[in-house]
């Protein structure tokens, strides 16, 4: 494969599994297609069935948009450039490491495809070790915060929007490495003529574009400057285990940070991490086990549970995962499997139920589900068994 680096992917595919339902369609077609209308509809097919799929098994509150043939070209053109297809006359064929990954697709090894497109993505394009570095570099270990301006924050301050955007300011320069002047940021709000808009629901949506982009310019600058392209990187990285992010508190006013779970070093964890080598360089991501790990998350999802739960003693599992994700530095994914082993061991000791369908769901805030016996999907947990726990110890 040509080692030569790109900046970035065109950013129009944040879900890495389009590239999965690509290159598994190929294989169906024997590893090789001809070129046409014909077969852009059938990969377009594919990955329209794939979320639909995932829509009905979690019950997402929105559906995915169908994909058009622009969407399969971007898939194609980022195959192409890791060298997992390629064009030979009026065909599509996969390469040798294209079929090796359709093997690791169709016998379900999600970890060793998770690793395999985390060594890609840092090869193949710089903006990843980029974004990592100065997440890193600016985070002061425990995120980057981007401001989530809501009608209550804006009520919090009077309905000024200066004094919102001092307080995220002071916020951020308290929590982080970022280096924000405030007058410039004031001075975006006179470039855009916020103070003449008039609709409060205007006001917030415009606000929220100006300090979201100030932040992301001023952390990742020169390479990410635009909110667009900070969501298409930190959505690929987290999917990848990289990174992680969630909305939460932020000197009393909500934030949604990405905060890192991977690192150019082991010792950054408390636990076992996984090695990934690429161009001759290391990356850990955060890999626990779950016999390692399985006492302190339960002293932490005690923790959490004991200061969130409900009247009726449940707490949203969107929620959980979040919290315990942060303290711990898991994945989603991670938290979403050692929880049902944590059910299937300890049954006593939590439980399940659904809140019905005003729950939202969303891709990062999904239900847990269960395939067997039968199908369920959960939305709540309660801690029925809860374990001791020190706050002092334990924060």
């Amino acid at each position: 494969m040509e080692n030569k680096k790109i900046k970035m992917p065109s950013g129009n595919v944040h879900d890495i599994k389009y590239l999965y339902v690509v290159i598994n369609a190929l294989k169906h077609k024997g590893g090789s297609i001809e070129i046409n209308e014909k077969s852009l509809t059938y990969f377009k097919k594919a990955i329209n069935q794939y979320n639909d799929a995932k829509s009905a098994k979690y019950g997402l509150t929105f559906k995915p948009r169908e994909v058009n043939i622009k969407i399969v070209e971007h898939v194609l053109t980022e195959l192409k450039n890791l060298g997992l297809v390629r064009k030979e006359k009026n065909k599509l064929m996969l390469t040798k490491d294209g079929n090796r990954i359709a093997l690791l697709i169709e016998n379900k090894r999600s970890e060793e495809l998770r690793e395999t497109f985390t060594k890609l993505m840092l090869e193949k394009f710089t903006i990843f070790e980029y974004f990592i570095k100065q997440l890193k570099r600016n985070s002061n270990r425990m995120g980057i915060p981007i401001p989530f301006i809501t009608s209550e924050v804006l009520d919090k301050c009077n309905g000024n929007v200066r004094q919102t955007a001092n307080k995220y300011v002071e916020a951020i320069k308290e929590s982080t490495n970022i280096s924000l002047h405030v007058d410039k940021l004031h001075g975006l709000f006179e470039k855009h003529k916020l103070d003449l808009i008039e609709k409060r629901t205007e006001k917030i949506k415009k606000l929220q574009s100006i300090i979201e982009k100030f932040v992301i310019s001023e952390t990742f600058y020169p390479e990410i400057q635009s909110r667009r392209a900070y969501d298409f990187i930190r959505t690929r990285t987290t999917f990848l285990g990289l990174t992680n992010y969630a909305i939460f508190d932020l000197r009393g006013f909500p934030a949604e940070v990405t905060y890192l779970i991977s690192d150019f070093t082991p010792t950054s964890f408390s636990y076992s991490t996984k090695a990934i080598h690429y161009d001759r360089k290391v990356i850990y991501l955060h890999n626990p086990k779950f016999e390692e790990i399985k006492k302190q998350l339960k002293y932490i999802m005690t923790k959490i549970y004991t200061l969130y739960k409900d009247e009726f003693g449940y707490m949203k599992i969107a929620d959980m995962r979040d919290l315990v994700c942060k303290e711990l530095k898991l994945p989603d994914y991670l938290f979403d499997a050692y929880i049902k082993r944590l059910y299937q061991e300890e049954s006593h000791w939590i439980s399940f139920t659904y809140s019905g369908a005003s729950e939202r769901i969303t891709e990062k805030r999904l239900p847990i589900v269960f395939e067997k016996p039968m199908r369920e999907l959960f939305t709540l947990i309660k801690v029925k068994e809860v374990i001791p726990w020190d706050m002092k110890s334990m924060d």
